[in-house]
């Protein structure tokens, strides 16, 4: 059999090589390739008769289309994940160089303007650089957090550490990350006080908050509100976070969850893995986040968590209503 893949020539009973084997091995070709090697051990010793050959090279002929369709479209799924993984691999430097050299640009022009005893600073425009620094800094600081979450989601190495916390802490701390962002906004936070604590890992729902947050700012315009609401439903806790910008296009209530993508009207900044890491956490969580267009305009993302039995419920009346508004 390896002779006849070796040389690409019918072999074994009946033939002019190796005759007294007990098998013929027929080459499957295609082309000048060999794709295989068929074995045939027939029945009786007797040489075949030409209907029977003819029938034979028709199977091996069959055979050998077959193995090379199934080649090809091997080879066809391979170039698809190769082109797939260098689109990705261009789209993340692309990306990431593009992210990182913003912020860097910012940080190194405030820092030599600092630097400069002849700038003629005042103490105000001293302040404003400290100020751009440390907002730059944390510009970075949230990217390369998105990149190693979306790192640790893809190789199964995301603990979620659940711990009992009460909704509005979590919002709260969220919006407070992102205080600066959020100047010169209103933000509703509409919350039922009886909800009962969440079953999550602090830490991970949070920054699923901060991104969405995040997200609503990148794509409204300036002073644009922005309300998050939650909401008992059956045993599951569902939160929207909804904005007043263009909406999500039809057609893209997915994509937008998948990583790298950004719309056609998505403005600078932003790798486009802040969506596709709350979905990844939230599913984490066994719950789902989707998105959906708002009615009146804008787009509402529903993240749905799960409750678990028994967990403790703060007594409390009414619900929480705030209304956070930071000036510009």
């Amino acid at each position: 059999m390896r002779w006849v893949l070796q040389h690409g020539r019918i072999a074994g009973l009946g033939t002019d090589t190796v005759p007294g084997a007990r098998v013929l091995c027929v080459p499957l070709r295609s082309g000048s390739s060999v794709l295989g090697v068929l074995a045939l051990a027939p029945r009786s010793q007797s040489t075949s008769s030409h209907r029977e050959r003819s029938v034979l090279d028709a199977f091996v002929q069959q055979g050998a289309l077959a193995l090379e369709r199934a080649r090809l479209s091997e080879e066809a799924k391979a170039a698809v994940l190769k082109a797939r993984t260098e689109e990705m691999r261009s789209s993340l430097l692309s990306a990431v160089s593009h992210d990182l050299r913003t912020p860097l640009a910012a940080i190194t022009g405030a820092a030599s303007a600092l630097r400069d005893p002849g700038g003629g600073l005042d103490a105000d425009q001293r302040a404003d650089l400290v100020i751009t620094i440390g907002e730059e800094a944390e510009r970075l600081e949230r990217l390369v957090a998105n990149l190693l979450d979306m790192t640790r989601l893809e190789s199964g190495a995301l603990v979620v550490k659940r711990d009992w916390v009460p909704l509005e802490e979590i919002v709260g701390a969220a919006a407070t990350r992102l205080e600066a962002k959020l100047r010169g906004r209103t933000v509703s936070v509409s919350l039922p006080l009886d909800l009962p604590l969440l079953s999550v890992d602090p830490v991970l729902l949070e920054q699923v908050f901060v991104n969405l947050l995040e997200n609503a700012v990148r794509h409204t315009p300036p002073g644009s509100p922005i309300d998050v609401a939650a909401r008992r439903d059956d045993e599951a806790v569902v939160v929207e976070v909804s904005d007043r910008g263009p909406g999500i296009p039809s057609g893209d209530e997915e994509r937008v969850f998948e990583k790298f993508y950004r719309g056609p009207a998505a403005p600078g900044g932003g790798v486009g893995l802040g969506l596709a890491i709350c979905r990844g956490i939230a599913e984490a969580h066994g719950g789902t986040l989707k998105a959906e267009a708002r009615p009146g305009g804008g787009s509402t993302f529903r993240l749905r968590l799960p409750l678990e039995k028994g967990a403790p419920v703060v007594p409390s009346d009414g619900e929480i209503e705030a209304r956070t508004e930071t000036p510009g």
